[in-house]
């Protein structure tokens, strides 16, 4: 047989294969392509997710100082009692009215001022509980999160903010959420770098094995 048809004879197989290969390469590659886009994708998400959480936890905690700095205490109620009293004092000295319509007047100034305030102080509250359901609301796709340590400092971060931990103990699991949403966010090192960099590394471990050994050799009389 001529060398021409034996390379017609095998050419098709060849060319076969060589397509299938090329078909497969190109499948595998557009597979690991589309993986890395939407890994890439999912810590996107995961980053814009936190930094949500993070500034919904750090909200409730303002607004509610601000709200304990306003409203509770012994000082803010001595200063709305004395804002009530002047209000009622300003009702009864009033030159124009005298009696009944002094006191009369006195006492709607003052209860004008309680429902004011009143108003104020429950839209106060309003505040910390709306900042409190959007940090909810901002946790919970993080608190079913795939990585525990998400899932897990998330959690931490909620306990603080719904059991009103000190600003110490908020400022430190903040951190660890951080720390743990950075290490999840992170892509992993492919394989072949993993084993490159152990390959690399072994000559300065078996030198510092050899180094304390030596060190431990008992020295020559």
């Amino acid at each position: 047989m001529k060398m021409e048809h034996l390379i017609a004879l095998w050419g098709w197989p060849v060319a076969l294969l060589t397509a299938f290969a090329a078909t497969a390469l190109g499948v595998h590659l557009n597979a690991r392509a589309t993986q890395r886009r939407d890994d890439l994708k999912a810590r996107e998400e995961l980053e814009a997710q936190a930094d949500e959480f993070a500034s919904a936890a750090l909200a409730v905690r303002v607004t509610g100082y601000t709200n304990e700095y306003l409203w509770n205490g012994r000082t803010p109620i001595l200063k709305a009692a004395l804002m009530v009293g002047a209000q009622f004092a300003a009702g009864m000295l009033d030159p124009r009215r005298t009696g009944a319509s002094a006191t009369w007047e006195a006492t709607a100034r003052s209860s004008a001022l309680i429902a004011y305030l009143d108003r104020a102080r429950n839209r106060a509250a309003a505040d910390v509980t709306d900042s409190l359901k959007h940090a909810l609301r901002a946790a919970m796709p993080l608190a079913r999160h795939t990585d525990p340590g998400v899932e897990s400092t998330t959690d931490a971060v909620l306990d603080a903010l719904l059991h009103h931990r000190s600003q110490a103990v908020l400022d430190q699991r903040l951190r660890a959420f951080r720390v743990a949403v950075r290490t999840a966010a992170t892509a992993p090192v492919p394989a072949w770098r993993r084993a490159v960099r152990r390959i690399a590394a072994l000559p300065a471990a078996g030198f510092r094995t050899v180094r304390a050994r030596l060190r431990r050799a008992p020295a020559s009389p």
